[in-house]
């Protein structure tokens, strides 16, 4: 039951990815100019989740994105959930 309700969380993640970017949304930071993230970010070319966790100011990377397995899974293009903390 677990790996289903990964999957799916998996699958609801790449839907609203999908319509993030097709309503011209993209990897952008947060209006105020601070360094956090939009809730959903596109990885770039020469991005790690390093420079990805520094720059946006998150440290939940891989708990919040199940899709990650290895830290070699993020490539240009890959899209990840970014938790919004206050």
């Amino acid at each position: 039951m677990k790996k289903g309700v990964a999957r799916l969380l998996a699958f609801l993640l790449l839907l609203e990815a999908i319509f993030f970017v097709v309503s011209g949304g993209g990897a952008r930071l947060s209006r105020d100019g601070g360094s956090r993230c939009e809730e959903l970010y596109v990885a770039e070319e020469g991005e790690t989740l390093q420079t990805i966790s520094v720059k946006c100011n998150n440290v939940f990377i891989l708990e919040d994105n199940p899709q990650i397995n290895d830290t070699d899974d993020v490539g240009p293009g890959t899209v990840l959930y970014m938790r919004q903390t206050v």
